[in-house]
């Protein structure tokens, strides 16, 4: 009722640009950029293209986001079959630094720390620019993937509409929240739509959450001059407000 998240700009790290009709107002097609080299920027797996929806459709077909005024732009690390190289995200948070996009959304993973992607998600942190990565859709009951692992990132995991743990889910102390992953249903390939799950659902859905909120902010900053939602632990702290503790899964 408050904000549809016009005026927040959401970075989707992954498989690449969708042309699909309830994206396409959405997504920021010149600043999107490609760092996978054997493909161009398109996204040929589907995987973008269904979490750029969760985060931002503007309903214009069928399918609205969660933050169905934001803009996306689309950053292309994995290809066709949805890998991809540390090197690309490495790049791609770099990009991130140079443009200052308002959220990052990482629904991708990886088993061991790369030092390089740690500090730049350091640096982020530091412009209180927030990376939402997902925790993993191995089922570990006592830790998670990285970049999710890392202490900077806010680190998701998936619950079905009942509202209990996916069983997919990685778990543990890291985890920082918890979204819906469970047959989500949000735009694909060839202008169609999928039900999808993971943690990889999950992820957009807390960024769109995440949009929302920094608009909201930003509309009552405009109003009154006050803002409390600027820094990510701020931001943090508002979501922790409106969630409901069910303690360490």
């Amino acid at each position: 009722k408050i904000t549809k998240g016009e005026g927040v700009t959401v970075m989707v790290i992954d498989t690449g640009l969708s042309d699909h009709a309830d994206l396409e107002e959405a997504l920021d097609v010149k600043k999107s950029k490609n760092f996978f080299k054997s493909e161009d920027i398109t996204d040929l797996n589907g995987h973008s293209t269904h979490c750029c929806g969760i985060v931002g459709a503007r309903g214009k077909k069928e399918v609205f986001g969660v933050a169905p005024q934001c803009n996306l732009i689309a950053v292309k690390v994995m290809g066709k079959n949805g890998s991809g190289s540390l090197e690309a995200i490495d790049k791609a948070l770099a990009y991130a630094k140079l443009i200052k996009p308002d959220v990052i959304s990482m629904s991708l993973g990886y088993s061991t720390n790369d030092e390089d992607i740690h500090n730049a998600i350091k640096e982020l942190h530091r412009m209180n620019i927030p990376v939402i990565a997902a925790a993993g859709n191995d089922a570990f009951g006592n830790k998670v993937c990285y970049p999710a692992g890392h202490q900077e990132a806010i680190c998701v995991a998936a619950y079905d509409k009942e509202g209990n743990h996916a069983r997919f889910s990685n778990q543990g102390k890291q985890v920082d929240f918890s979204a819906p992953g469970v047959n989500i249903y949000s735009t694909w390939l060839n202008q169609q739509y999928a039900s999808l799950n993971g943690t990889s659902m999950a992820t957009p859905f807390l960024a769109g959450i995440v949009a929302l909120l920094i608009a909201k902010h930003k509309k009552q900053e405009k109003e009154t001059g006050f803002n409390d939602c600027k820094t990510i632990q701020q931001i943090k702290e508002h979501l922790i407000k409106y969630s409901d503790d069910k303690g360490i899964i």
